[in-house]
């Protein structure tokens, strides 16, 4: 086979993924950003131009200001635990355990579990009267009503579900590092943590700089946990509400797509800085030698 057939067969093998990156991902996002230029009535039958009208709009809108906040502050919270718990839980099934391919099942089922089915199970746990929480705690909170807590609530239940795929992802990663390192560092007297700080944890920074990004975007895109465990007229709402719910509620329940289009374009653009300044940071903490 020549380059030129195999370059034919490489196309040919990313064709259908590219067709659909175009379609579902790369187009709604032009349209999304010419929607914002835009007012809409009608259901979107009559367009009028309206420039930069809907940023203005939205850069006085105090309550925009209140969801990006939120967002920031779900992403400060959610990224770093979910991080140090999955590499935690990672560490631990690398070593020699009885069963572990039971512990990878188990810790990865939040993944495949139902947001419904596992939404009315966490509303039963945090619930004020008769909630697990509660009776393990000794208290008699209203988790996810009260919006003093309605947020740490929210970060737990993303916890739980983003443990399983990022532990296996550093799972990988850390079968990826040759065992002969820990044998020399072994005979050069180096043992437990320092094994872990001085070869485990370097050479896992590259995973670890991938999660990352994964995780901040997933972060800035919460939405499904506010919607099934917060309610429509609760108080705490607007302490957790996201950007995302706050496109959610625009476009599909006030009926201003050019509003909620808006906001999404600025979520796109958030997304882009914070991806951007990982990986301008990224030469000081990632190791790929």
């Amino acid at each position: 086979m020549n380059s030129k057939s195999r370059y034919a067969w490489a196309y040919a093998m990313i064709a259908p993924t590219l067709i659909g990156t175009l379609l579902f991902w790369s187009w709604p996002a032009v349209y999304s950003i010419y929607l914002g230029f835009l007012k809409s009535e009608n259901f979107g039958l009559v367009n009028h131009w309206v420039g930069l009208r809907n940023y203005e709009k939205l850069f006085h809108d105090e309550e925009f200001f209140r969801n990006l906040r939120n967002t920031l502050y779900y992403v400060v919270l959610f990224v770093p635990l979910t991080l140090v718990c999955s590499t935690f839980i990672a560490v631990l099934l690398n070593s020699k355990l009885k069963g572990l391919s039971a512990y990878r099942v188990i810790y990865f089922l939040p993944q495949v579990t139902m947001p419904a089915a596992a939404a009315m199970v966490w509303v039963v746990l945090f619930a004020q009267d008769y909630g697990l929480v509660n009776y393990v705690l000794g208290t008699h909170v209203s988790w996810l009503s009260d919006p003093r807590f309605a947020m740490y609530s929210l970060v737990i239940v993303g916890v739980w579900a983003a443990i399983g795929f990022n532990m296996l992802l550093i799972l990988a990663g850390l079968q990826g590092i040759p065992r002969t390192l820990y044998e020399a560092a072994e005979i050069d007297g180096a043992v437990g943590f320092n094994k872990f700080r001085y070869i485990t944890l370097p050479l896992l920074t590259p995973t670890l700089f991938f999660t990352s990004i994964v995780l901040i975007i997933g972060a800035t895109q919460v939405f499904d946990s506010i919607y099934m465990l917060i309610g429509k007229t609760s108080v705490a709402l607007p302490s957790v509400r996201s950007l995302v719910y706050a496109y959610y509620q625009n476009a599909f329940v006030y009926y201003d797509q050019n509003y909620g289009a808006v906001i999404v374009n600025i979520l796109l653009v958030l997304n882009l800085i914070l991806t951007g300044l990982q990986f301008l940071f990224q030469k000081k903490w990632v190791v790929y030698d």
